[in-house]
């Protein structure tokens, strides 16, 4: 039984000569029993070419992400397979120890179990294969240098954000073919030089002084582009302007793009510069601007939407009631401020000026006029401040008041309202659209309801005297008066 058993023990240890003896786990793979080329194909299809990256930061300061498969490498575990088989031939009948430690940690779990080994593979790099890949990047064949093609390399182009630029394509361009090159080398560097360490991202900075030297060229200016150069200094000092226009609540900016379109054309649509290769002002284009500016603030006698009191909105005809702004003073002041430069913030002149300026310019202050409901109400910053039942003008006889907006224009105590056949006195008179105005009536016991359709004024809004007193110290020249039915 003796020599049979030792018989057994140098038939195991022939064994595992070739193959991997019991215990031995490499990567969390079980490889006892196995040879060198099956842990080593286990462990090559194990690993994802695709995982690991290899990042390249171009001159721009983005960063390009490659996959190891992407540039062509291929791993194999075999050398270091190979390596781990050596040292555990090294002992003789080491398998026979690991046996009975294996038996013993089976038999006792507070023992534990044999740990897994890391080993990492060799990575190897096709250099023609790796080029051929990197040949079809998509970011290796843009802004690239070429000695042949200049033309358009430098041009003047217009932005509709940001008025005329300049492209100079000259400088630092990409030489794909020294690019490639220096790519691959550094990649075979610094995957051929792991020295038996895990996979570690690899970047390729392509940024730095010294880098740049070896995969960027500059096209030199030729007196084509150089004369395109001095054209584009003339256009710069031209578009060297800055102006915000403040309308209320909106504003307007004049910057490079509202400027660039100062500038005269020619029949071809290209630039017209003087002798000192300076664009020529096409000053008819600021007029236009103006113009622009009083069609878009402009409100005098413009329809207008409005809210009323009780709840829906009206489309109120537009009156005297309004801004509109002085276009000649306008474009001498903005022709002036851009001959010379002056950039800053502009509020405009009027020849007519509402309460307030911009889309809104009736504001949150106002006297709401309902002529269907026979009610005014006086609005001081969105709130009610005083409201009244009112009588307008009788619609039998046709005086009735009219709806349009309109504005407190005149005040004046201890008037005599006169007109055919009539002189009336009045405590209070505010005048809010020619004849008409809004007034005492004293002689009236009762305000509101259908009295205005036979028995209502000439067209003013007559108003109880208590209310009347009060509203005459409170409202200011300039309030707008909203009158609808």
């Amino acid at each position: 039984m003796t020599v049979l058993g030792i018989g057994a023990v140098i038939a195991l240890d022939q064994y595992y000569q070739n193959v991997f003896p019991i215990g031995v786990t490499l990567n969390n793979e079980y490889c006892t029993g196995m040879t060198i080329e099956k842990v080593t194909d286990i462990l090559d299809r194990s690993y994802d070419l695709q995982a690991d990256k290899i990042i390249v930061r171009t001159l721009d300061g983005v960063e390009h992400t490659l996959s190891l498969s992407e540039c062509g490498v291929t791993v194999s575990y075999k050398p270091a397979v190979a390596k781990y088989m050596k040292q555990c031939k090294s002992k003789p009948f080491q398998w026979l120890n690991d046996f009975f430690m294996n038996c013993l940690k089976l038999r006792s779990p507070q023992m534990g179990s044999f740990r897994s080994v890391a080993i990492f593979p060799t990575f190897y790099c096709d250099v023609a294969a790796m080029t051929a890949k990197l040949e079809k990047t998509a970011w290796l064949n843009e802004n690239l240098y070429s000695d042949k093609n200049t033309d358009s390399i430098v041009q003047i182009t217009k932005s509709a954000a940001k008025g005329y630029i300049l492209v100079d394509k000259t400088k630092d361009l990409l030489s794909k073919e020294s690019a490639i090159e220096f790519i691959c080398a550094e990649i075979v560097n610094q995957l051929t030089n792991k020295n038996g360490v895990p996979f570690q991202s690899v970047l390729i900075d392509l940024s730095t002084e010294e880098n740049k030297k070896k995969c960027y060229k500059s096209v030199p200016y030729t007196a084509e582009m150089k004369d395109t150069l001095v054209k584009w200094e003339g256009i710069c000092e031209f578009q060297n302007f800055y102006m915000i226009y403040q309308f209320g609540n909106c504003e307007e900016i004049i910057d490079k793009a509202v400027v660039a379109d100062w500038m005269e054309l020619d029949e071809e649509g290209e630039i017209v510069f003087d002798e000192q290769n300076r664009p020529v002002l096409d000053d008819t284009l600021i007029k236009e601007y103006v113009s622009y500016l009083a069609s878009t603030y402009n409100t005098v006698g413009i329809e207008r939407s409005f809210k009323a009191t009780r709840g829906d909105i009206v489309q109120v005809p537009g009156g005297g009631y309004g801004n509109e702004l002085d276009e000649k003073a306008e474009y001498e002041f903005l022709l002036n401020a851009f001959l010379n430069k002056e950039s800053g913030t502009r509020t405009p002149q009027y020849l007519s000026e509402a309460w307030e300026k911009g889309s809104d310019d009736i504001g949150d202050t106002y006297i709401e006029v309902d002529m269907t409901s026979q009610h005014m109400y006086y609005y001081v910053d969105g709130k009610i401040v005083l409201d009244t039942p009112v009588v307008t003008g009788n619609t039998a006889r046709r005086w009735g008041t009219p709806s349009k907006v309109c504005y407190v224009y005149f005040k004046q105590k201890n008037r005599v309202l006169r007109g055919t056949n009539y002189a009336t006195p009045v405590k209070y008179w505010m005048a809010v659209d020619g004849h008409i105005g809004i007034h005492d009536a004293t002689w009236r016991k009762e305000f509101g309801g259908e009295i205005y359709q036979t028995d209502g004024s000439h067209g003013c809004i007559n108003t109880p005297l208590g209310i009347m007193t009060e509203l005459y110290d409170l409202v200011e020249l300039g309030t707008p008066v909203i009158m609808f039915y």
